[in-house]
């Protein structure tokens, strides 16, 4: 019985080489779940286990022509499968330990340095934007975006009916639409703190 096994494995592998899907299909449901199963109880991660196996597979068939594999392939199978392992596990680790490494600031500076350059740019566009208009409709704007005064409080301070504090804004409000678009525009409701 061993020796016929031993004959039929000899026979697999040299169709394999030969590039015989069939008999890697057999290679695969014969080996697949005992190599899926040793690979989950090492690594409790049955996706990665997953991948580790097929990793094999794919490489055997890639390598089918050229493989050198001694004895039986049951134990080429499970020596391949435990090497992959324990490849996995120490990548893991390492991954883990540079995460590790790096200072918990550098993704917070990171958000912070883009947000204040996005910030930046954005008060360059609307400054430009705001240079246009002319001097009685800026300072309004000004006033009511910059330091958060009321329509009422912009005619008392500017002698100015409220009437024309609005129409003022929606010209500025218009202007910066046309100018700066419609994703720019978002931004600039939450810039100017509209909402």
């Amino acid at each position: 019985m061993y020796n016929k096994q031993k004959i039929e494995e000899r026979d697999l592998l040299q169709e394999l080489k030969n590039g015989n899907s069939l008999a890697f299909q057999k290679l695969y449901n014969t080996y697949f779940a005992l190599l899926y199963l040793h690979a989950t109880h090492k690594l409790h991660d049955r996706e990665a286990a997953k991948d580790i196996v097929h990793d094999l597979f794919a490489s055997i068939w890639q390598n089918r022509y050229t493989l050198a594999i001694q004895g039986e392939i049951s134990a080429y199978l499970h020596s391949a499968i435990r090497y992959r392992v324990i490849d996995h596990i120490a990548k893991e680790q390492s991954k883990t330990k540079y995460l590790a490494s790096l200072p918990p600031i550098t993704t917070h500076h990171t958000r912070d340095t883009d947000h204040s350059l996005r910030e930046k740019l954005l008060q360059e566009q609307i400054d430009r934007v705001l240079n246009k208009l002319s001097p009685r409709v800026r300072e309004v704007f000004e006033l009511s975006r910059e330091h958060y005064l009321s329509h009422k409080d912009i005619a008392k301070k500017l002698n100015l009916s409220e009437h024309s504090v609005r129409s003022y804004m929606k010209e500025a409000l218009r202007l910066l639409r046309s100018k700066l678009g419609s994703l720019l525009w978002v931004s600039l409701l939450f810039f100017c703190k509209i909402f």
